[in-house]
């Protein structure tokens, strides 16, 4: 399928959580695809956390990397955490699309998850944790999200990927929520662009999972690099 062919209004993009091209690879698929509704996997909650906290979180990183060696902030792991503390890419790309475009922007995940983990986020920031992430190895962000996405198109080619037994109760219970917005969405507006994590988008061993639940909507799939095949 070509980027803008019309025979599939639900589009679910694959993405790194963390890829350092993501804004800019989300932005020109966006622009391609068009759609009146974007949306994201990301809880309002989360968002609205997220606006309170992130000028404080980055202001606790600087002071932190203020007593570690010059270039700390360059390390692999430092830089993902610093990426990990700022309103994700996928939404920031939504956002300001759907700004430019009068599009609809939608937040579309439950907050469980988040009201447990972003509270503790400011323990990740301490002068010690990062000297911890310092002394490690870690290879360049880029070839990490490279790999990730060869894994995720592994598992998108080659399914099913996950087994019955490896699904929680509350990770089947955020898939089912998505999926059920999705439908309803999908028969009150156009084309609709959902951006999320490659692993949500993979078919469970037992025939659960977005893929399978969204079936009737016929969505077509892809990864978020797949931008940089096709110009």
């Amino acid at each position: 399928m070509e980027l803008g062919t019309r025979n599939s209004e639900l589009i679910l993009i694959g993405t790194v959580h963390g890829d350092p091209r993501g804004y800019d690879r989300l932005t020109k698929l966006l622009e391609r695809l068009r759609p009146e509704v974007v949306t994201v996997e990301i809880s309002r909650f989360s968002v609205r956390y997220r606006r309170v906290w992130e000028g404080r979180w980055r202001r606790q990183l600087q002071k932190a990397l203020a007593g570690l060696p010059p270039g700390a902030a360059a390390h692999p792991a430092i830089s993902m955490i610093a990426g990990q503390i700022a309103l994700p890419f996928e939404y920031r790309a939504a956002r300001d699309y759907g700004r430019r475009h009068g599009a609809r922007c939608l937040p579309l995940d439950l907050g469980t998850l988040s009201r447990r983990h972003l509270p503790r986020y400011g323990e990740m920031l301490s002068p010690s944790n990062l000297q911890g992430l310092l002394e490690t190895q870690a290879d360049p962000q880029e070839d990490q999200v490279a790999r990730e996405f060869q894994r995720a198109r592994l598992a998108l080619e080659h399914p099913p990927w996950r087994l019955a037994g490896q699904k929680g109760p509350e990770t089947l219970r955020r898939e089912v929520f998505v999926a059920r917005r999705l439908q309803r969405l999908a028969l009150k507006h156009g084309r609709i662009v959902h951006l999320g994590g490659w692993e949500h988008l993979v078919p469970w061993r037992d025939g659960d999972g977005m893929r399978a639940w969204l079936a009737d909507q016929n969505p077509y799939i892809m990864l978020a690099d797949e931008v940089d095949l096709r110009k």
